[in-house]
């Protein structure tokens, strides 16, 4: 990324307006609404990083802790980057750094959906250990299927979701 540093750090209120611009670039049809994004910025279950270059936010990450049959889960919501900041490794870091902030929270095991048709996600999922768990219909919406990937976090886990 000749030589600038790409920092990562936790969302801030201010940084809202930005955040929301980014959703809506990434995901025109199926974007968060702005109150939703504050809901999780501010949610203590959340962790809601965003990855900085040159001091302008390039993208983000959205996760959750969630309980799943007596255990601590991991739930990514969504990693969007800029389209200007895509193919720079960014959202490599970004999936990176939220697996270890779930896993540093006590998950062992973390999902995520994406839709069939998002190949590029698809790939940066599979690429990072994460496997098909099971197909959901229509849950895009009417004809926009989407799949769920499930990935454990922590080697030794016994843990089967």
């Amino acid at each position: 990324m000749s030589g600038s540093e790409v920092g990562i750090r936790r969302a801030e209120i201010s940084d809202l307006e930005e955040i929301y611009r980014i959703e809506v670039e990434c995901f025109p049809e199926d974007a968060f609404t702005p109150s939703f994004i504050k809901t999780l910025v501010e949610d203590s279950n959340s962790i809601f990083l965003v990855a900085t270059l040159n001091e302008r936010i390039a993208g983000f990450v959205i996760g959750t802790l969630e309980n799943f049959r007596g255990k601590t889960v991991g739930h990514i919501y969504s990693i969007d980057v800029k389209s200007e900041y895509r193919g720079k490794g960014i959202g490599s870091l970004l999936l990176k750094s939220i697996e270890e902030a779930l896993r540093k929270s006590g998950a062992k095991e973390c999902y995520l959906e994406v839709r069939v048709d998002n190949l590029v996600a698809r790939n940066l999922y599979f690429k990072f250990g994460y496997r098909v768990f099971s197909i959901l219909k229509n849950y895009y919406g009417a004809g926009k299927d989407g799949i769920l990937l499930m990935k454990r976090l922590v080697r030794d886990s016994n843990i089967h979701l």
